[in-house]
């Protein structure tokens, strides 16, 4: 039967799709048993939707802020041609940087004013060497910048689970491509689920850039704690990998627990057993995190976590 090649999803919309045909037709040019087929689907579809009308399950939820870095480090860099300014997480980072521009140029004035032919080893030393040559022609600073505003506010449920297969399918189907023309900042990316990914050639870096959004990312993709589970491979090495089981989910829980009344607290708990972020230990019946291997209650017992049903 054709309805065996297809995809429960896209079996699901073709129908949806006949239905709202025939009724916009008045079933025009259907057979009998064609209209007999859409009669029996229409029926179906008018039952399935009054039950998920009629019988809603929400998930427990807690709002978390998703605050700014504390303190971001600026590079700014300008010569007769550019000025431009990049943002690096710590100071280090944007010496290294400025260290792998100046050995990228280094013949632009190797052998005048003193200037080696080769570049020193230490960052430090190629870029006082690099800047005093160019008389002034070039120049860079380093300063620290504390990110502005309160961070933007998500709704995130404690019973999070990763979305389901056919889900996976129907976002990496629905993916899309933004050519440079369409995107402010003239870049070429790729969108899925809301998770934005920039590929571009740095001609400042001398590199591929891989650059991955996670602000607008889908509300079904982020955990309790407001962050996105990620696996960055290049090639066939893993490069990062934050998509473990249960990570993380302890910061979150233990500030709501915190803050909870004598009731929250009761809710908030039950609601953590029910997503599975806690078990309690049926000997002493501590309350347990996930990722515990056994009850952590060090009065009376440490027992062994209880296995999982198949």
């Amino acid at each position: 039967m054709i309805i065996e090649a297809l995809d429960p999803l896209d079996a699901d919309s073709v129908i949806r799709t006949a239905v709202a045909l025939w009724e916009d037709r008045e079933g025009e040019a259907l057979s009998s048993e064609q209209v007999g087929a859409v009669l029996r689907a229409s029926q179906a579809i008018a039952t399935t939707d009054a039950g998920t009308v009629l019988t809603p399950s929400p998930a427990p939820v807690a709002r978390v802020t998703l605050t700014p870095s504390p303190q971001v480090w600026l590079l700014r860099r300008w010569d007769r041609h550019v000025d431009e300014v990049s943002v690096w997480t710590d100071e280090d980072s944007a010496h290294e940087d400025l260290g792998r521009h100046v050995r990228g140029n280094w013949q632009s004035y190797a052998g005048q004013g003193g200037m080696p032919q080769d570049a020193p080893g230490e960052d430090s030393a190629a870029v006082r060497l690099y800047y005093a040559a160019s008389g002034g022609e070039e120049g860079y600073c380093v300063y620290a910048e504390t990110p502005s505003g309160t961070g933007r506010v998500r709704t995130v449920p404690l019973d999070y689970r990763f979305p389901t297969a056919q889900q996976c399918q129907r976002a990496n189907q629905d993916a899309v491509f933004h050519a440079a023309r369409d995107v402010d900042n003239g870049k070429a990316c790729s969108e899925v689920a809301g998770v934005v990914t920039f590929t571009y050639l740095d001609p400042a870096r001398r590199a591929v850039v891989v650059s991955v959004h996670l602000d607008t990312a889908a509300e079904q993709l982020v955990r309790p704690d407001g962050t996105v589970p990620l696996h960055v491979m290049v090639e066939d090495t893993v490069v990062l990998d934050d998509s473990a089981a249960g990570a993380p989910w302890d910061p979150v829980l233990t500030r709501l627990l915190d803050a909870a009344t004598g009731a929250q607290d009761e809710a908030i708990r039950e609601a953590a057993h029910a997503a599975g972020l806690l078990w309690r230990c049926p000997t002493c019946e501590w309350d347990n995190p996930r990722a515990a291997t056994s009850c952590t209650n060090t009065e009376p017992c440490r027992r062994p976590k209880p296995k999982t049903a198949p």
